[in-house]
């Protein structure tokens, strides 16, 4: 063989090399670009946590005397996902589904024992067929009450510790 053949040899599997690898990566990203539909949210260090908790405890006192309205996604009245999503969009940036059935299926599971400022805490209490709620610290989470509206209330509460069904981390 001579040089001409043998840099033409290199040339052509070079190019393929460079073809698979760019295949590989475009693949790649394409793959993990369309494994959620939801923006993931920035990665929470313990300062960020707090500053969470502190954001959330501030958008309470807005939302204060808001009653509980079905279908409400406002000040002037919302149910517990409407409340969800509006304060997730708000103070995050996050557009999370309308209904809890759907935002339930969104972030990661988190133990009932590990929650942080800004997880999501669902029920199924007696009567109605599934709550949500955005879980403050300490114990406490935010949440749309029907009788009360929008309010803080304890998880270890007995009818809301007896109720409790899942929590999802959206923020990391």
């Amino acid at each position: 063989m001579n040089n001409r053949q043998i840099n033409k040899r290199m040339y052509k599997s070079i190019n393929l090399r460079i073809r698979i690898l760019l295949t590989a990566v475009i693949t790649f990203l394409l793959i993990t670009g369309c494994t959620s539909s939801y923006h993931k949210g920035p990665d929470l260090s313990e300062t960020y946590r707090i500053d969470v908790e502190q954001m959330l405890r501030e958008e309470m006192k807005l939302w204060k005397d808001t009653p509980h309205h079905m279908g409400g996604t406002s000040s002037s009245g919302a149910d517990c996902s409407g409340f969800v999503m509006i304060v997730y969009d708000k103070l995050f940036g996050i557009k999370l589904p309308r209904n809890t059935e759907n935002q339930v299926t969104v972030g990661v599971f988190t133990d009932k024992n590990d929650l942080k400022p800004g997880d999501l805490v669902f029920f199924k209490p007696p009567r109605i067929k599934r709550h949500v709620g955005i879980y403050l610290s300490n114990g406490e989470f935010a949440h749309t009450s029907s009788l009360k509206g929008v309010t803080i209330s304890r998880i270890d509460d007995p009818y809301w510790n007896k109720s409790y069904w899942t929590s999802r981390r959206i923020l990391r």
